[in-house]
This record gives C-alpha cells, structure tokens and sequence, in this order.
C-alpha cells in the first residue's frame, strides 16, 4: 500500500495536514460551522484538488449555501465532478462502498488530493442502519479508506445535537487527530480498530 507523505493546508486552522489522515472538529456555534468550510474553500482554486460532501440533508444544503454566498462556482464544480455530495441513507458498507467509489472517480480524473467533508448531527431523517454502532462502523472505516487514497477526511461533529456516547465512542474513539484551541492536535483518546483493519486487508 502506497504511504502518501505530501500535505495540504487544513484551512480550520492555520496547520498543514498529511494526507491519508481523518481528523475531528467539534461546532457548536455558527462561527464554527463555518470554519469548517474553510477546509473544502482551501481546496477550491486547485482544480487537480477534488472534494467529496457528506451528510443529513439540512447539513449539505447549509454548506452549499455557505460555499455560494463566498462566491464559489458550486454548480460549476458538481458539473465537473470536482465536488460530489453523498447523503446519509444507507448503511455503513454501502456508504463506505459510495465514498471509495467517488475517490476512484476523482482519481480517474486526475486528482492529486481529495477532500472529504462529514458531517454529523441530528437532521429530520433518523441515523441509517443500526444508528450509533453504524457511525462507529462507518468513522472506523472511513480511517482505513483515508490511507488508501490521497485524501484527507475532515468529520463535523454538532456538539447541540450529537449524544454524550457518540462523541466519545465515534468523535474521540475514531479519529487520530483533532481540532482544538485553533490548532490540530493528536488525539489520545484514539484507538485503530483492529477487526476494521482486518475486513479491509481481506479486500
């Protein structure tokens, strides 16, 4: 397996990311939310740098709202393939499934990075599949999909909507680095999940 050594600007904060990491970055206010876009925004001008969306549909709609109101050429982008938004439907192999799909399109087409944007909270829709163990299931594999491509996957987490469990089991559980005080962090809190690794060696 390939080890991708080049980083990208993080844009949520003023650091440099390696790719092939998964990182978390906790919201709980308007500002916040919007400084996680920042991370697709950084990406925008570099056309060989492809972004994938993911999420209930009020959390999508909202980060396209934002990207237009800064000026960015949204419909341009989904045209081009440049920007592919993924909805939280279906299960976490399926999903996981539609996630590695998308990065093998956007490295078909020339991609030298590819950023993934997640995010997690309460919409309309319920949590797909079995809920919390789904998103357990999902950020587990998600880590593994991270170091197979050169990308860099940024999960959202709404702290006003997201239970105390999930936060500590699939926010800290999951992710080896994490977003606090302005500045990206090693997460010590993380543990890979050895029973994810193994399913992914055998595909």
């Amino acid at each position: 397996m390939k080890v991708y050594t080049d980083q990208i600007p993080l844009g949520i904060t003023e650091d440099d990311v390696v790719l092939g990491s998964h990182l978390i970055h906790f919201w709980n206010t308007e500002e916040e939310f919007e400084r996680g876009i920042r991370f697709l925004e950084v990406g925008i001008s570099d056309e060989s740098q492809y972004s994938v969306l993911f999420g209930h549909d009020e959390a999508n709609h909202r980060v396209l709202e934002i990207l237009r109101r800064n000026g960015h050429e949204v419909e341009r982008m989904l045209q081009e393939g440049r920007l592919v938004i993924l909805r939280r439907e279906s299960s976490a192999a399926e999903t996981l499934g539609n996630i590695e799909a998308a990065f093998s399109a956007a490295m078909k087409k020339g991609a030298t990075a590819i950023r993934y944007l997640g995010n997690l909270g309460a919409g309309k829709a319920p949590l797909p599949g079995r809920g919390a163990g789904e998103v357990i299931d999902l950020e587990n594999g998600v880590s593994l999909l991270a170091v197979r491509y050169p990308s860099v996957i940024v999960c959202m987490y709404d702290v006003n909507t997201v239970s105390g469990s999930l936060l500590l089991n699939a926010g800290f559980g999951t992710h080896s680095l994490a977003v606090a005080h302005d500045a990206l962090h090693q997460n010590s809190f993380y543990t890979a999940d050895e029973k994810a690794s193994a399913m992914f060696c055998k595909t």
